[in-house]
């Protein structure tokens, strides 16, 4: 799960100020003091945290968050979850489960992996009472394995229909896509799993179009037309990117943390992250300049893995984080996080005043913004 450091560390501050005796803490979804099980948990939920065990073992304690929330999820009609799983009254619920629930390290799945398990198991063990084909299915799934999440058929399907509707939009001269061949579907989910621009190669992007049938198609062995099939997969492979494989609309810059955002060019493309700290906008090539005005030398990729660690600036540039990042930069991204998350824990407390976690020896590097 990607940010697990960051609500584990966030998890520790809150008890922190529970310990400091701060009356009105900051919120914390998993923090067992201020959410408690206000009365026994239904059959539903006990049903659903067995289910949710089998697939994610690391899943510790639950508290009246996760409760009220399954509740509302189950609420819902099946048809306005799979709607709103990937933005909006489902992905929101789903998120607030996920976020209350302790665990006892880095789940192995991805948080959009558990999102899509815990819609299976209240739609299919819950409602459906099909825990045991559920588990069939499911249980060492190899794209699970793979890819750390499973695309549920439903879940292709309506993201196909979004491209469907769309790829005709950008179709010249009276061309139109008029069906589907088999091997089309197989092809898009495939896209659907390259989730960085790295991954997701044009050639897989011209397979998948090879794959619909034309009404009024224009050949490649001309210019124009070669041209025109150019300009598709072209738009294609950048609407597979500006859409997060249509999980979202290009115009709609949903960010991904809680503590930044994303800027886009007008076409949508993502150009540079920001993010606000003390009404400063810090950017990673400004934490760039910054260190090595401290008289750090450490690579692009190095200032990009401190940026991806979701921490304040303020901590970054203290000469105990640098410092300890450099012992730890050869380790995993998933070490380096659990490393970092300890040295947080041991390191750092919370401040009485601006309640924001600061360095114990107070050796603060940064020039006071």
């Amino acid at each position: 799960m990607e940010w697990y450091h960051v609500w584990n560390a966030e998890y520790i501050n809150h008890k922190q100020e529970h310990d400091l005796g701060v009356i009105e803490p900051e919120e914390c979804l998993a923090c067992e003091i201020c959410n408690p099980i206000e009365r026994e948990v239904s059959a539903a939920f006990k049903k659903f945290w067995d289910a949710l065990f089998k697939f994610e073992d690391t899943i510790l304690m639950y508290n009246n968050v996760t409760h009220k929330e399954l509740l509302n999820l189950l609420s819902m009609d099946n048809r306005e979850r799979e709607d709103t799983i990937h933005k909006g009254k489902c992905r929101n619920i789903v998120d607030r489960i996920i976020e209350s629930i302790r665990y006892r390290q880095q789940p192995k799945m991805k948080e959009k992996g558990l999102r899509i398990i815990i819609v299976v198991i209240v739609r299919d063990c819950i409602e459906g009472n099909l825990e045991n084909e559920v588990f069939d299915r499911l249980i060492g799934c190899p794209e699970i394995m793979k890819h750390g999440y499973i695309l549920e058929d439903w879940d292709v399907e309506n993201r196909f229909q979004k491209f469907w509707d769309w790829y005709n939009t950008i179709l010249e001269n009276e061309m139109k896509a008029i069906h589907v061949k088999k091997l089309a579907m197989k092809l898009f989910r495939d896209l659907l799993y390259e989730e960085t621009e790295d991954l997701l190669r044009k050639e897989e992007v011209i397979e998948l179009l090879l794959q619909i049938e034309y009404q009024n198609r224009c050949e490649t062995d001309t210019q124009e037309g070669g041209d025109a099939w150019i300009r598709y997969v072209s738009k294609v492979r950048q609407r597979f990117i500006d859409t997060k494989q249509f999980t979202r609309e290009p115009e709609d810059p949903e960010s991904d943390s809680p503590e930044s955002y994303e800027l886009e060019d007008s076409d949508g493309s993502i150009h540079y992250e920001i993010k606000i700290e003390d009404d400063v906008e810090w950017t990673v090539e400004s934490l760039k300049r910054k260190i090595e005005e401290m008289g750090g030398r450490f690579t692009d990729k190095d200032i990009q893995r401190m940026w991806d660690l979701r921490i304040r600036i303020e901590l970054i540039l203290t000469e105990d984080f640098l410092g300890t990042f450099f012992e730890l930069m050869r380790l995993s991204d998933e070490k380096l996080k659990d490393e970092i998350n300890e040295w947080l824990t041991k390191e750092t407390l919370i401040c009485g005043n601006c309640r924001n976690r600061k360095n114990r020896e107070n050796k603060k590097i940064q020039d006071k913004q």
